[in-house]
């Protein structure tokens, strides 16, 4: 089974034709919590759609042949992830879905919306499909339903959306072997295709995956201190330095600076020094005591499986909470008060008395990017169940400190490159490889959510939710 293209090759290429030929050259491969998601939705379309031929992980020559089988079995009325190919192009179809003599082709989508890039996806889908002499009589997007609340009890009613889009696609359908045609000689192509940088780099205000690549190759060569490490810098203002022959922060007038964090970036790069605002000290040393550091780990479940929760909210499902009690005080991260629950019924109720109870009602509370933890409080308070919280929770909120705010404003090592994550202002620390959490394989929030979605899974065993839980306890703390 020879094939060149796919429908996300052809969707890659569209977007651009170097990402496309980086896809199929030297590919980059990111671990992101939404393949779990996307799996686990993947996993309830079937449910939804019931028992049928499932060629799902199949990737051998045969599934051609097994998928047209099927479609000529009466017996077979539902098909995933059937295989056909046409004009070097294969495809999988989510669902197929029989309608007498004809077939419905489902596209399932685990976004709460249809878009025009879906559109693309179920033209490319439908195109090959009606090739391979296959009669269809509708095509449809299934989509999340952005105002389910999952009640319990397994009960996924009204979760899925069907929309039929069988006459929007038609305008695709007509130029996708235009697609193919301009794309194949991109796949084959030796040579890396020459693509300016542009718009096409920030797809759905989405980096691309080798956004950095391309810089480094276009402008970036060998610059030890690159122009694009200053914060919330735009790409139209990076490009006019770019066009002045400006590569390195260090090189550019700091006329062209008219941010205050900016200049002091560059001052500090300069100099190779750390700036500390004296006011900074005074804020700390003006702080009462106890002092307290929290940090939250939420999930997007996409199919949700805690009670009285939505597809995509935030949901907390651990903190760790330190609790500093006077400056000799020498804290460790095992000194950490932690909870980690991951679906249990009534863990949101949980999850708040033990915070209430670690951090009392008085002393300053601080956590970096607070509006994770904020909205995560807010939105707990605002559960049935937990409305008898709301007073202690609105003290925690008011005590709460944004320490973003107060590194921005008050600190600066060139250390840092332009980054004020806590993953790169620790690394200023004389001891920082403590706080390394490379053997946890947790390294982020999303890395968490991961972990969250690995353990939640039926075919999870004991032993590795043990290191799953150990992993996430320290590195939340």
């Amino acid at each position: 089974m020879e094939y060149l293209l796919t429908k996300t090759k052809i969707k890659t290429g569209l977007q651009c034709h170097k990402k496309l030929w980086f896809d199929v050259n030297d590919r980059i491969i990111q671990k992101s919590h939404i393949l779990n998601l996307g799996n686990r939705f993947g996993d309830y379309v079937k449910d939804y759609y019931g028992n049928g031929l499932d060629l799902t992980n199949r990737h051998d020559p045969n599934i051609i042949k097994d998928t047209l089988d099927g479609i000529n079995d009466p017996g077979v009325n539902v098909i995933y992830e059937a295989a056909f190919l046409f004009s070097n192009t294969l495809i999988r179809a989510d669902v197929m879905l029989r309608d007498g003599e004809k077939w419905k082709l489902i596209e399932a989508k685990s976004s709460t919306s249809i878009q025009d890039d879906h559109l693309i996806d179920a033209a490319i889908q439908s195109y090959v499909i009606k090739n391979s002499n296959i009669l269809l009589s509708e095509v449809k997007i299934a989509h999340i339903n952005k105002n389910f609340i999952y009640e319990g009890d397994s009960n996924y009613k009204d979760f899925l959306v069907e929309v039929n889009i069988s006459e929007k696609i038609y305008e695709f359908e007509s130029v996708v072997q235009d697609w193919i045609n301009n794309l194949i000689p991109v796949v084959k192509d030796k040579d890396m295709p020459l693509i300016e940088m542009g718009d096409q780099c920030s797809k759905h205000k989405r980096k691309c995956i080798y956004f950095d690549r391309c810089e480094s190759q276009t402008y970036l060569r060998d610059i030890e201190i690159p122009t694009k490490l200053l914060p919330n810098l735009s790409r139209k203002r990076q490009k006019k330095w770019f066009d002045m022959g400006i590569y390195d922060l260090r090189d550019l007038p700091s006329s062209e600076l008219k941010n205050e964090l900016h200049k002091r970036i560059q001052l500090c790069h300069q100099e190779q020094k750390e700036w500390i605002n004296p006011e900074l000290v005074s804020q700390i040393n003006n702080y009462s005591w106890p002092r307290y550091f929290i940090d939250f780990e939420t999930v997007q479940q996409g199919v949700p499986v805690i009670k009285s929760t939505a597809p995509y909210e935030g949901f907390p499902f651990q903190y760790s909470v330190h609790k500093w009690e006077y400056k000799d005080q020498n804290l460790t991260i095992e000194d950490s008060k932690s909870f980690l629950e991951f679906t249990a019924d009534g863990m949101d109720k949980r999850f708040l008395e033990s915070l209430i109870e670690i951090l009392g009602n008085d002393g300053p509370i601080f956590t970096h990017n607070s509006s994770t933890e904020i909205s995560a409080l807010k939105r707990l308070i605002a559960r049935e169940d937990c409305r008898v919280f709301e007073s202690p929770i609105e003290n925690i909120i008011d005590r709460t400190i944004d320490t973003v705010a107060m590194v921005r404003n008050g600190f600066y090592n060139p250390i840092m490159m332009g980054s004020f994550s806590l993953k790169d202002i620790v690394k200023v620390l004389p001891e920082a490889i403590k706080y390394s959490n490379e053997d946890d394989e947790v390294g982020d929030g999303g890395g968490a959510m991961i972990k969250w979605f690995e353990y939640t899974e039926p075919t999870t065993s004991i032993e590795e939710k043990n290191k799953i839980t150990s992993n996430l306890v320290r590195y939340c703390a």
